[in-house]
């Protein structure tokens, strides 16, 4: 196993979150129905016979998402929410929360970027 230094980790967060930049802008329609629907989970109660539907559809627009882009940090989320690969029910909840904090990071940082600002 090799150890990265602080550097090298900062490096490979920077290359993640420019390849998820890029995968937001060739899918930005799947982008916003994935945070409506993060939302939606983190929001309310999801009964048991639902976690296997929510988390296959969820782990689906993740996968379509990071389609031909490097690392992103949707590939992460891919593996780790879809139940046919290290998915657990156990944790669903906890990364549907983790997902909707790292997307929340990656608007802020897009739009610190790009020098966007909200316009109410």
């Amino acid at each position: 196993m090799q150890i990265l230094t602080l550097d090298e980790l900062r490096q490979q967060r920077e290359e993640a979150l420019k390849a998820s930049e890029a995968a937001i802008r060739q899918h930005y329609a799947v982008y916003l129905t994935l945070k409506n629907r993060v939302a939606r989970i983190n929001a309310g109660p999801l009964d048991v016979a639902d976690y296997y539907a929510a988390a296959t559809g969820l782990a689906a627009q993740l996968s379509q998402l990071s389609q031909g882009a490097e690392v992103t940090i949707f590939h992460y989320f891919a593996e780790c929410i879809d139940p046919g690969r290290k998915g657990d029910a156990r944790c669903f909840r906890m990364e549907c929360f983790e997902l909707a904090s790292q997307m929340r990071e990656l608007d802020r940082w897009r739009a610190s970027r790009h020098r966007l600002r909200s316009i109410k």
